[in-house]
């Protein structure tokens, strides 16, 4: 059994693929000085994280987006991972970034199902004044068109009012609220102490900081000594999430409402978003604006970031990194509204490249 397991739950959209994919590329050096990160879990395919693998365990209940049938098909990687974990003699690392959205019930589970007693959960957390305009992204690459002022709403019904404690309770029972599950990081930090030595809790840095500060807050969390190394391996922006624009998510939502009607997310038209993200858009010269937070919204986003910063401070996690990442930042610019013409540029790159036409990359 490892001696010791540094469970990293996520959360989503705070820098875990690329923390994924520079474990995954020094899994060798890493496994020549005792710590695992287990790359092939079931079969040949190699993974770099192991989300996955944990609809195995847990399913459709604790994944709702995910089939029963992928749920199923990932027993086998799940019974894989548990297995290299236990029999490995010294630290193994797990890392997979939606496990943050489970419940507590779920969390138990998977702790137990891992089977370590010398569990250490590593969250990496973002403020959500960059949380939320990179989740309603995201939720337009899946294949919706919501706008964004809406998605915020329903975010905000979602959220509810009252104690934070009875808002994470009814979170809890909730199967559909797995965006507060994680994002509320006071309670997400409670939720996971029962079952873990450890909570720590590693901040996002803002843009404009030193290079690899991510990296280096990630590796004073994981507590490994000098076996990781200062200046991480170089990872390919298209091995990581790509970020969009706002008018090139605006782009996709209008594709995405326009074939509603056969299905936005079926696997063709997922495959065609992301041809057009790859090859019509990341290559442009000027891309437009970052999504932003509409001015109307900020001081109910800043409040609710405060509220969860304060249960926060009365648990007993671990900071690597400032509380103040974790704040929406005062001088973050605010959205007006869409420019019509960065949308008119990024449809038309979108076009032109559906129409196989040569562009100027602007």
């Amino acid at each position: 059994m490892a001696e010791r397991l540094l469970l990293h739950i996520g959360t989503q959209k705070s820098g875990t693929t690329y923390l994924q994919r520079v474990l995954s590329r020094l899994s060798g050096n890493l496994k020549r000085e005792g710590v695992l990160y287990p790359l092939r879990l079931h079969g040949r395919r190699e993974v770099y994280n192991h989300e996955a693998a944990a609809y195995g365990l847990l399913g459709t209940s604790s994944f709702p987006w995910v089939p029963e049938a992928k749920a199923r098909a990932q027993e086998g990687a799940w019974e894989g991972l548990t297995r290299k974990v236990r029999e490995w003699d010294g630290t193994a690392i797990v890392s997979g970034e939606a496990i943050s959205v489970i419940n507590s019930a779920a969390a138990e589970r998977l702790v137990s199902s891992l089977g370590v007693p010398n569990t250490h959960v590593i969250i990496t957390a973002r403020d959500l004044g960059r949380v939320l305009p990179s989740s309603w992204q995201q939720h337009i690459r899946n294949g919706r068109s919501t706008p964004f002022a809406r998605y915020l709403a329903q975010q905000a019904d979602r959220r509810g009012e009252g104690d934070a404690r009875e808002r994470a309770a009814r979170w809890d029972a909730d199967p559909e609220q797995t965006f507060w599950r994680a994002y509320a990081i006071g309670t997400l930090v409670e939720r996971w102490a029962p079952f873990a030595r450890t909570v720590t809790v590693v901040t996002v840095p803002r843009r404009g900081a030193a290079p690899h500060e991510l990296w280096h807050r990630f590796s004073r969390a994981l507590d490994l000594g000098t076996v990781l190394p200062d200046t991480p391996p170089q990872i390919d922006d298209l091995e990581a999430n790509v970020g969009l624009t706002e008018p090139e998510v605006l782009v996709l939502a209008g594709l995405n409402r326009q074939v509603d009607g056969v299905k936005a997310d079926d696997a063709e038209i997922r495959k065609l978003r992301g041809r057009i993200v790859r090859d019509a858009f990341v290559s442009r010269a000027d891309r437009g604006s970052p999504v932003r937070i509409p001015r109307t919204w900020l001081p109910r986003i800043r409040a609710w970031a405060d509220d969860d910063a304060e249960v926060l401070r009365s648990s007993h996690a671990l900071l690597v990194g400032p509380e103040s990442d974790l704040l929406v930042d005062p001088e973050a610019p605010v959205g007006d509204g869409p420019d019509a013409d960065e949308v008119a540029r990024a449809a038309g790159a979108a076009m032109a490249y559906l129409a196989n036409v040569p562009t100027r990359g602007a």
